[in-house]
């Protein structure tokens, strides 16, 4: 009894590894030795090469609602000398928000939430807010931001206020994947 329940425990095992096996090699894994990292995209949504748009890379999801949930990476210098987040680079990131939207949308934004976010193996800082652009039409973002050795990495998510959370899911599951090599 003891030998059939071995083998049985065993060769659960290695259908388990071999199946887990077969569907991790189908997942592709984005690589930017431009900016050294590298991150698992949602399964499905484009690869867009983010160099016309200043950013390192960008993946579209399907459209709902006639609109494309996406998030970017974007990797630029961090400011001398700053090595993690404090109150005063947090308020020049919001600040910095306000006026984009404002300039580049003619919308307004409000913050919904702020705080430390841990992810793969890092330690950054989330910011999430609703951006208005015009009646009736709100964006939901969140961005998450990682200080590594004098690069910082900006992690952009996009998507209409009432699928943000549909969404979210595929963002965070990348986020967690993300390594800088």
């Amino acid at each position: 009894m003891r030998k059939i329940l071995l083998r049985s425990l065993i060769l659960s095992l290695i259908l388990f590894v071999f199946s887990f096996g077969l569907s991790y090699a189908d997942i592709e894994e984005y690589v930017s030795g431009d900016f050294g990292f590298s991150i698992i995209p949602p399964e499905g949504w484009e690869v867009i090469d983010g160099k016309p748009y200043n950013l390192a890379v960008i993946f579209v999801g399907p459209v709902d609602s006639g609109f494309r949930a996406n998030f970017n990476v974007n990797v630029v210098d961090a400011p001398e000398g700053i090595t993690e987040f404090d109150e005063e680079l947090i308020e020049d990131i919001k600040q910095a928000l306000e006026i984009a939207v404002k300039n580049n949308f003619g919308g307004n934004i409000e913050f919904i939430f702020e705080g430390e976010k841990e992810f793969s193996i890092y330690k950054g800082y989330e910011i999430v807010y609703i951006i208005e652009l015009e009646k009736g039409l709100f964006l939901e973002q969140k961005q998450v931001y990682l200080i590594n050795d004098g690069k910082a990495y900006i992690f952009t998510f996009t998507s209409l206020k009432e699928t943000f959370e549909k969404y979210l899911p595929y963002f965070e599951e990348s986020l967690e994947s993300f390594e800088i090599f």
